[in-house]
């Protein structure tokens, strides 16, 4: 099935979508930030407050942006996609994202990767983006309210035990239910979401409606905070309603902001200020990777105690090295490394709908895969410590 483009002109029609590289580019520094909390000595407060948001809100902004460039392959109006040669490209591409997943899983970074359960879902999604509008949205509004309640039916059903195995099928599972950090019944919703928004424009009406879900989203979360039945109470775990409705909140609410951010005119001369973050965007696959490998280093080379005491240093190192890796390579050369490889293995898929793929970083990327003039047309690890929620690739 193809989708027909809207007949108004759209904001990634002359090239790569500014917010749209905004709003990853800030997911995946979440990211970076979570997964290098786990140095930080113990903190109260405003601090933990603020690492605690940061960490939640990572892996479904990050979900609904992958959406979102699915919508942008879908509606754009040069190289029309094909229904089959879009499903096929995106389950080949799901299915490298799990491989570099399985890969990076092999270093010893403390980080629960998170790149197995994005694969996953960009597999299972890739069909369902193709469904008429109305469809798509019951599809996504529907998979979000089952979703947790498929979580607490699969963790019910199966051995505990299974959590944690290392056999295959069980690891399959994790990615798909039994995770405790990611899965793609949690991260489905959100994708499909994106699909929508950009299916409809991704104009400021689109921007504010993700805001306004997310401050719907976030009453609910307070009620039940209130009601004592709410994140960390009781019985509480990641990804049942009160943890779904909490991603929302974060999610929708940001999304919505940064793109309405980067929409007003008069906020032009900040997001070109913010480039090294839009590279990041740029490059997500990359600079995932990159930031991976470099705490897998850290921890390889320097004595816990020596980190614990150099933690600062540590973690700006981290995460300064990785936005300056990546705006330089996105500067001198445009698409990543990574993307680049991914690139070879895709393109020829359905060639005669070049460009027609969801993918993971950029399915908004201007031909040549450089980034024109930036323009308004166009949890996170392994934790030692038992009470952090590992809900965005973790550290």
């Amino acid at each position: 099935m193809a989708v027909a483009p809207p007949s108004r002109t759209l904001p990634w029609d002359t090239g790569r979508d500014t917010a749209v590289d905004l709003v990853r580019g800030v997911a995946v520094v979440c990211m970076v930030i979570a997964h290098v909390t786990i140095w930080v000595p113990e903190t109260s407060g405003a601090v933990t407050l603020a690492l605690g948001l940061i960490n939640n809100v990572a892996s479904p902004l990050f979900a609904l942006i992958m959406g979102v460039s699915s919508g942008i392959v879908l509606t754009r109006r040069r190289h029309p996609v094909t229904g089959t040669t879009f499903v096929l490209r995106n389950l080949v591409r799901g299915l490298i994202v799990i491989a570099i997943g399985i890969a990076l899983e092999q270093l010893y970074s403390l980080i629960a990767i998170v790149l197995m359960s994005l694969g996953a879902t960009l597999v299972v999604a890739a069909p369902l983006a193709l469904l008429p509008l109305p469809t798509l949205t019951g599809v996504a509004a529907v998979t979000f309210v089952v979703g947790p309640f498929v979580n607490a039916a699969a963790r019910g059903a199966l051995d505990p035990s299974r959590v944690t195995s290392r056999a295959w099928l069980d690891q399959v599972l994790q990615w798909l239910l039994l995770s405790p950090h990611y899965r793609m019944v949690s991260l489905l919703p959100f994708v499909l979401i994106g699909v929508v928004l950009a299916r409809v424009g991704l104009q400021r009406r689109a921007a504010l409606a993700a805001l306004l879900t997310g401050v719907v989203a976030g009453v609910a979360v307070v009620a039940l905070q209130l009601a004592g039945k709410g994140v960390g109470g009781p019985g509480h775990v990641s990804g049942s309603v009160p943890d779904a409705l909490l991603d929302l909140t974060l999610a929708a609410g940001a999304f919505g902001v940064l793109v309405l951010l980067a929409r007003w005119p008069a906020a032009t001369p900040f997001v070109t200020a913010l480039a090294p973050v839009r590279a990041v965007g740029a490059l997500a696959l990359t600079a995932y990777v990159l930031h991976v490998a470099l705490i897998a280093f850290v921890l390889g080379t320097i004595a816990w105690p020596q980190i614990r005491e150099d933690w600062l240093l540590l973690a700006s190192g981290v995460l300064v090295g990785t936005v300056l890796a990546c705006w330089l390579w996105w500067s001198l050369l445009g698409k990543g490394p990574i993307e680049r490889l991914m690139a070879l293995v895709t393109d020829p898929i359905g060639r005669a709908d070049r460009d027609g793929v969801a993918s993971f970083t950029a399915g908004d990327t201007a031909p040549d895969g450089r980034a024109p003039v930036p323009c308004h047309h166009g949890r996170e690890h392994r934790s030692p410590h038992p009470s952090s929620r590992g809900d965005a690739p973790e550290s």
